[in-house]
């Protein structure tokens, strides 16, 4: 499988073929590239290694409509759980519905009666989010930009557009596709911006990515620094199990929802939902990376068990 095969170079940026999204052409390009690459090979070494000593899989799994690339992170979960990859959904004994996509109008048709991941996930808009946010914790962030006095934040509703920015509110006139939500100050510290990246796996919360950004590149992807850190660390007991909740509302049997907690409130929000993660995170070393693939393959080997038990 071709690592980078759903990527294209339009001038100075690299896209993503299916959803969209535009990564810079910078001096770090080719170090982020690297580092996929080498974690790659690692996890094909250990499932190599788990071949030779004959382990066999625990089940075996068909992803559809399409089949997750290397740099997404079920891929190393899935060998590393001793889940093995099929490409027919009949040899399969459950499936997974996986389509880097935020928005359709019904769930797709699954390939047979057998256990499916994600199959209600099907609408993780910003405003859904919110919606779904507001419903299963009791307070919210949407706000109405006509009548909101003060800055706010501008997005759009596509999944991983990192096109945020702040505004002054009131407007005029709302853009056309895009969302409104009150300013959040994420930072601990008043300088850093830190998004709790909160992996769920089947009501699992195995840890947390914290992803460290300087104030002007707080609305990117292109995180300073990451940490991987226990999720009791950072979230209370009743937090956890309102994000639990959460993702239940969603229908995400497997996905990564980021987080922020706002220094005047002391509360956490969920702004995003993304049902089909890449990871781990670049600037993690490989220990940390395999550590945290291994939590998160922890967590699937239990979430298949129960469902092929059934």
């Amino acid at each position: 499988m071709s690592v980078f095969g759903g990527f294209k170079i339009d001038g100075d940026a690299v896209v993503a073929k299916e959803t969209g999204a535009v990564i810079p052409l910078t001096a770090g390009i080719a170090r982020e590239a690297w580092r996929i690459v080498s974690f790659v090979w690692l996890i094909n070494a250990v499932r190599a290694t788990r071949i030779v000593k004959g382990r066999e899989p625990r089940a075996r799994i068909s992803f559809f409509p399409t089949k997750p690339r290397s740099f997404y992170a079920i891929w190393p979960v899935c060998q590393l759980a001793d889940v093995r990859i099929v490409d027919d959904p009949d040899e399969a004994d459950l499936h997974f519905y996986f389509e880097d996509r935020e928005f359709l109008l019904a769930p797709p048709a699954a390939p047979s009666n057998r256990p499916v991941f994600n199959i209600g996930c099907f609408d993780i808009r910003k405003s859904v989010v919110a919606r779904v946010f507001e419903e299963t914790f009791g307070y919210g962030y949407e706000i109405d930009p006509v009548d909101h006095r003060g800055q706010a934040v501008e997005k759009s509703e596509g999944n991983g557009k990192h096109d945020g920015r702040i505004i002054e509110c009131p407007l005029d006139r709302p853009r056309p596709g895009q969302v409104y939500q009150r300013l959040i100050d994420n930072t601990f510290d008043g300088r850093e911006h830190i998004d709790i990246r909160t992996p769920v796996v089947g009501g699992r919360i195995p840890f947390v990515y914290l992803k460290r950004r300087m104030p002007e590149r707080r609305f990117s992807n292109d995180n300073m620094r990451v940490d991987l850190v226990d999720a009791d660390a950072m979230l209370s007991a009743e937090e956890r199990a309102r994000i639990v909740d959460f993702a239940a509302a969603m229908r995400l049997d497997f996905g990564g929802l980021d987080i922020l907690r706002d220094r005047a409130d002391g509360r956490i929000y969920i702004v995003d939902a993304n049902k089909t993660d890449m990871g781990p995170p670049s600037a993690l070393s490989g220990p940390e990376k395999l550590k945290a693939m291994r939590g998160l393959a922890g967590a699937f080997a239990e979430l298949v068990d129960k469902a092929v038990a059934v």
